[in-house]
């Protein structure tokens, strides 16, 4: 079986509420990782993960009640590097995760979380191992059945609408081609939101 070398997170993106923030420190503190939390001045809030081979700097900037960061890392510890797949998956990240082996790279997309696609990089040939076309319907479903009130749905869709926002500043530099898509889902919530207002 191939070792892994190390994990570089090409780009990754997270946004989330102040609670959320304390749940992503959490998860790295759970899994024995030093963590440091470092806030700014202006409400900024450095996350810094070490571990035998250095540290990682996050860096979430604040706007509003929501916290985003974008940045890109190398892991070489695998311990870390399973905690962050963790904290992906949990809190919903964006990204291109590379996985490094001695004579290939397995490419992993993220969208909400959920890995979208990979592929196998080995040289100048790309493969692709998965794909993932479908939207996540179920999950999205779900979060709506689980609301008791019209009034806990519009506070959703509120706090939906700044993450989808929030995504797509980050996507206009980084995945171009995903605007439209965030575009038509942030049309749905607006609908949505027209007529629970109503």
């Amino acid at each position: 079986m191939a070792q892994r070398l190390a994990t570089n997170y090409a780009n990754a993106y997270f946004t989330m509420n102040e609670e959320e923030l304390d749940q992503f420190v959490t998860l790295f503190a759970t899994e024995h990782i030093t963590v440091d939390v470092k806030i700014c001045d202006n409400g900024d809030r450095d996350i810094i993960l070490t571990d035998k081979h250095g540290e990682i700097q996050l860096s979430f900037h604040r706007t509003g009640n929501r916290y985003s960061c974008e940045s890109s890392y190398l892991i070489k510890d695998l311990h870390l590097a399973n905690a962050m797949r963790k904290a992906m998956k949990a809190f919903k990240g964006h990204g291109i995760v590379h996985r490094i082996y001695d004579s290939f790279t397995v490419v992993y997309h993220y969208d909400e979380g959920s890995v979208v696609s990979i592929q196998e990089v080995s040289g100048d040939e790309e493969v692709t191992i998965f794909e993932n076309t479908a939207p996540n319907i179920a999950r999205e479903l779900e979060n709506l059945f689980q609301q008791t009130g019209s009034e806990q749905e519009i506070e959703w869709i509120r706090q939906e609408t700044d993450k989808w926002l929030d995504l797509r500043n980050w996507s206009q530099r980084v995945a171009p081609e995903k605007v439209t898509s965030i575009d038509q889902r942030l049309a749905e919530l607006s609908r949505r939101l027209f007529i629970l207002e109503a």
